[in-house]
């Protein structure tokens, strides 16, 4: 024991009884607010890991082709409000409808009329479902009018 001051100082080893029990009841504590907590969160797993990894590859792989595309497709609907006299929105809707006459991706529609341009002309099923497209727009928007 070592005394400063008029105060008593005790080692480690000469602590008062209730501070164990006091220790014990802490870990105790401890323990079982540990084991709750792990409890809560195994309740609410999150998507196993290679779920997860999966979707998130598959969310990467869709923006990154979605930045590789967007061009091509302005591109393609800048052609087609020149060759329908069609607003922005009205060129889109074509590409659109095209698509989904002929079962053809979107992109690659916009990718063969880019081509166009500098190339052969699009393939005769293209350019029909084309010129139907158009033919529809102008049914609609006269039907609106």
């Amino acid at each position: 024991m070592t005394t400063n001051d008029n105060r008593t100082i005790t080692a480690d080893s000469e602590a008062p009884a209730h501070r164990e029990h006091d220790d014990q009841s802490w870990q105790a504590s401890d323990a079982a607010q540990y084991h709750a907590a792990q409890a809560a969160l195994e309740a609410v797993r999150p998507p196993a890991p290679a779920a997860a990894e999966r979707a998130l590859k598959q969310e990467l792989n869709q923006l990154w082709h979605l930045h590789e595309t967007r061009p091509v497709i302005g591109l393609a609907r800048s052609i087609v409000m020149t060759l329908g006299g069609c607003t922005h929105e009205e060129a889109f809707q074509v590409l659109v409808d095209v698509s989904r006459h002929t079962n053809i991706e979107l992109r690659e529609i916009a990718q063969r009329l880019v081509d166009s341009v500098d190339g052969p002309p699009p393939s005769g099923p293209l350019r029909t479902a084309l010129h139907n497209a158009f033919e529809r727009l102008r049914s609609t928007t006269t039907n609106t009018a």
